[in-house]
């Protein structure tokens, strides 16, 4: 019991088989859930799912049991050990990340690390063993409407608070209110946590409905809603918006395929949000992506600073409007797969957020090319990742001649390359080009020609999995996050 894999393993292993519904092993009502689905996840009542037309159906809240079960007590013991944690390694989820710019908003880089790995933000060990059984729930294909109720929630939020902090926000929810002047705690001050129902397409009205009676709103700041396809603007606007969920900061909607412009629009009610990943969703245009960021207050308070909204078509023109509202405060930005935006349109308008843009994703743009990038790399001072996959660039010499040309990076005598190989470099570049138009031999004559790879990273394969998720102007403090040794 000393080492945490094992624990955590033995813990996954009380969850039981995917076949059976978590629900019951975190101490849910028999009786009630027997009449829904047997140990090997049949569902009985079909009747149990909303429907197509998202009839609204009645969720009890029931009580936790009178003494949690041998998987609670095991994954409460978790929370608090005082011991360095894992990189995480959730079912698929390499392949899902990938190389892409925005996603797993889950997982982070921890910059301080002799090798960059990937934890979850604001995590713990229950909480990293939570997310590793919903992971391997969704990669079984047993992850329904039902599988997740209200009991499996309450344990996530007690992951996140511990136990006598979420005591007392279950009596709130219970409608058993502690007299304002004698409460101990608050919302506000209550530690937030991260969740990722990655791919679980068929979340729906009942997976959110017991998040909110569970109350995981009062805790939770991270959303990672990527490919939920059951997720329809009635249940955003309905549950997530509606006032249960008021700490979200970082939100993904990618590929939610159901969501338009009229879900979106309630997002503005997420008034703390800073990061918003709304591509793929090709229900949404464009211009709803406009209305909703020159509405949401974070955009006139500069705390609106990612937008991450590729395949929507974007035009010169709309990227343009984009900017302007943005200008001053937009620190990552993704337009991807979109034919109608030109070079000299990107070059024109990310010039308006040089002193503050670090990260863009411009993949499969027909605009960018050799020309472009060059422009790019002498132009925008702050970047540090850069995503030009599909792209008709061919050689990076250009953007790295741009970065030395205009003092982003200057060359390093012997001490500062010393210096420079235990951690990152002010002026390092991250570049994804896979499917671009850089060979191998165009990026090796770049390094050749610059001497040294300290400022520059570009990925030509399906490597590099999390490295375009870098957010050190954050500053995340994760220091236990490091391989055990």
């Amino acid at each position: 019991m000393r080492e945490i894999a094992p624990l955590s393993t033995l813990v996954l292993r009380c969850v039981g088989p995917s076949t059976c519904n978590p629900e019951l092993t975190f101490g849910g009502p028999r009786e009630a859930e027997s009449d829904k689905s047997d140990c090997n996840g049949k569902e009985k009542d079909k009747a149990s799912s909303a429907d197509e037309d998202n009839a609204e159906i009645v969720i009890k809240c029931p009580p936790p049991p009178d003494q949690p079960t041998l998987t609670s007590r095991l994954l409460r013991s978790l929370r608090d050990v005082k011991r360095p944690r894992l990189p995480y390694k959730g079912a698929a989820r390499p392949n899902a990340n990938d190389v892409d710019l925005s996603h797993p908003w889950i997982l982070a880089l921890e910059p301080s690390a002799s090798e960059n790995i990937l934890c979850i933000e604001h995590g713990n060990h229950a909480l990293d063993t939570l997310q590793l059984f919903i992971d391997a729930l969704v990669d079984s294909g047993r992850a329904s409407d039902t599988r997740l109720g209200v009991h499996s929630f309450r344990e996530w939020v007690i992951a996140v608070i511990g136990q006598e902090a979420a005591n007392e926000v279950f009596n709130d929810a219970d409608e058993k209110k502690t007299p304002k002047k004698k409460r101990k705690i608050t919302s506000a001050s209550l530690p937030t946590g991260s969740l990722s129902l990655h791919n679980m397409a068929a979340a729906s009205y009942n997976t959110f409905k017991s998040m909110e009676l569970a109350n995981v709103g009062v805790c939770l700041s991270v959303l990672d809603l990527t490919g939920v396809h059951g997720l329809t603007d009635s249940i955003l606007s309905d549950i997530l918006c509606a006032g249960s969920f008021p700490h979200i900061e970082r939100l993904s909607l990618k590929n939610c395929r159901k969501i338009t412009g009229e879900g979106l629009a309630s997002v503005v009610n997420f008034t703390k949000l800073t990061a918003l990943d709304i591509g793929g969703c090709f229900n949404v245009k464009p211009y709803d992506v406009l209305s909703m960021v020159q509405a949401h207050p974070g955009t006139q308070k500069a705390t609106l600073t990612e937008i991450y909204a590729g395949g929507l078509g974007w035009t010169d023109v709309d990227l343009e409007l984009l900017i302007e509202s943005t200008a001053g405060h937009l620190r990552g930005l993704g337009v991807g797969f979109s034919p109608y935006v030109s070079g000299p349109g990107l070059i024109l308008t990310m010039s308006k957020v040089a002193e503050t843009l670090e990260r863009l994703a411009v993949p499969f743009c027909d605009g960018m090319d050799d020309a472009a990038a060059s422009a790019l790399g002498k132009n925008l001072n702050k970047l540090n990742v850069l995503d030009i996959r599909g792209s008709k660039v061919t050689t990076l010499t250009g953007l790295m001649d741009g970065r030395y040309a205009s003092g982003i990076i200057t060359p390093l005598d012997d001490a500062g390359l010393a210096e420079a190989s235990q951690g990152k470099v002010t002026g390092h570049l991250f570049v994804l080009a896979r499917y671009s138009g850089i060979s191998k031999s165009s990026l090796e004559e770049t390094m050749k020609f610059h001497q040294n790879t300290v400022f520059l990273t570009c990925v030509l394969d399906g490597a590099g999995t999390g490295e375009g998720i870098r957010r050190h102007a954050v500053e995340y403090q994760m220091q236990e996050c490091y391989h055990l040794e």
